[in-house]
């Protein structure tokens, strides 16, 4: 993980601040809350691919149906479809919308939380290695 990263940023014998520990925290739990989010749409896309699966072979066999008692070969419409999808995906979609929402903004977070983490880290490494220096 990250942490380990941020770890070896550090230099030998450097104290860091309560604060920065906090941050480092918070970055381990954004970085799992974003796996977990990362699951969570690997398993509504499965959801969603059954769902277009089972629609297209209901579709077929509609169709099909329709062959062998000899109708018309009716097809529906645009609209008809778009009923269609939105009543069986709308909630699978919706769901997918939210996690990937959430996900861009966690991204975002992590992105200026990392920054903010590596400048404290080159700052508290700057000011031991400037302790040190004065006390040789």
């Amino acid at each position: 993980m990250q942490s380990r990263s941020f770890a070896r940023q550090l230099h030998p014998g450097v104290i860091i601040t309560q604060e920065l520990k906090m941050k480092m925290f918070n970055f381990e739990s954004l970085n799992r809350e974003k796996a977990q989010l990362e699951t969570d749409i690997e398993q509504i896309r499965k959801q969603q691919d059954s769902i277009e699966d089972q629609l297209a072979e209901a579709l077929a066999e509609d169709e099909f149906q329709r062959c062998l008692n000899g109708q018309m070969m009716v097809t529906p419409n645009d609209d008809e479809m778009m009923e269609v999808f939105k009543k069986n995906l709308g909630t699978t979609i919706d769901k997918l919308a939210s996690k990937y929402e959430r996900k861009i903004y966690l991204d975002v977070d992590l992105q200026k939380l990392k920054m903010t983490i590596e400048k404290e880290i080159m700052k508290v490494n700057e000011e031991a290695a400037a302790a040190e220096t004065a006390s040789a």
